[in-house]
């Protein structure tokens, strides 16, 4: 068990993990640049740092949830970051979503200081997170996990933690599903298009694909915005078509990274990257069917 451990990033996904790591520890340091985060921590018993210094100096085990690659880069390998501040046997886990060479890189800095950087990105949104449910993916093998005692701060955040085995191999895994949730939504808002043009309703097309081969979880997720055409931020599943942009970068990068051509992700980021120079950009990702439907418009018959 860690002496003490840090937490910075007090985000959408950052509060109710650090949340849950309090409960289980009954005690945490914990660093964000929006005071009002900081407070709403303070009140349920956390410690608040000046900076992510006070972090690195006093905590064995530190924990990130930050927005951007490059905020987690400064963060731990800018001038006087983390890694700038680091003892041996630390650890940091990061659960940003980050470029895999980035990832990499990042634990070979950290283990030329001895330390630890362990990439273990999170998917299931915030109603998981604040469960401690979450989908946990870890650039590690489940016996370092245990033999260096992460696994239980681990599973204080998820119910399914999964070990990819290798440094990068979290946020690969994690990009891998990213990139194939966008294809298959993609491929969803054609075959809508294609009902409505033969005057088949979402409703019945997806009564259909949600009982045969086709059933996918991300149309499920988003069938409400759909439904509803309502793809703004006060929907539950919301997830921007910017965020969605990143994540199939990452992606290309990714492909990139390891030399395998990857031609239907950039298919896709052709389309997304239409939607957002079309005004689509801060809206749900599902908006890529309406993009289609503005495209080629079922023709009313008189």
């Amino acid at each position: 068990m860690f002496q003490k451990v840090g937490f910075i990033g007090l985000g959408t996904m950052g509060m109710p993990m650090a949340k849950n790591i309090l409960k289980k520890d009954g005690k945490l340091l914990v660093s964000d640049l929006v005071a009002e985060k900081k407070e709403e921590m303070r009140a349920l018993g956390a410690e608040i740092a000046r900076d992510n210094v006070q972090v690195a100096q006093e905590c064995d085990l530190i924990f990130l949830s930050l927005l951007m690659p490059h905020i987690v880069e400064h963060v731990v390998a800018g001038e006087n970051g983390l890694l700038a501040n680091i003892r041996p046997g630390q650890c940091i886990i990061d659960t940003s979503t980050n470029p895999y060479a980035m990832s990499v890189k990042l634990s070979q800095l950290a283990a030329e200081k001895g330390a630890v950087y362990l990439d273990a990105p999170i998917s299931g949104g915030a109603g998981r997170a604040t469960n401690g449910t979450l989908s946990v993916i870890v650039g590690a093998t489940r016996e370092e996990a245990d033999s260096g005692c992460f696994s239980p701060y681990l599973d204080a955040l998820g119910s399914q933690v999964h070990y990819a085995g290798s440094r990068g191999g979290g946020v690969g895994l994690k990009i891998l599903n990213n990139m194939l949730s966008k294809a298959i939504l993609f491929a969803d808002g054609e075959a809508i298009l294609l009902a409505e043009h033969m005057g088949i309703s979402f409703e019945t097309l997806y009564d259909v694909i949600s009982t045969s081969s086709s059933q996918n979880e991300i149309l499920r997720i988003k069938k409400e915005h759909i439904q509803h055409h309502d793809y703004l931020p006060s929907n539950k599943s919301y997830f921007p078509v910017t965020g969605t942009l990143k994540d199939l970068n990452l992606a290309r990068q990714l492909g990139e990274d390891v030399g395998v051509a990857n031609f239907g992700c950039n298919q896709v980021i052709q389309w997304y990257r239409m939607a957002q120079q079309r005004g689509y950009g801060e809206l749900d990702s599902s908006s890529i069917v309406e993009l289609l439907r503005e495209l080629e418009p079922v023709q009313k018959k008189d």
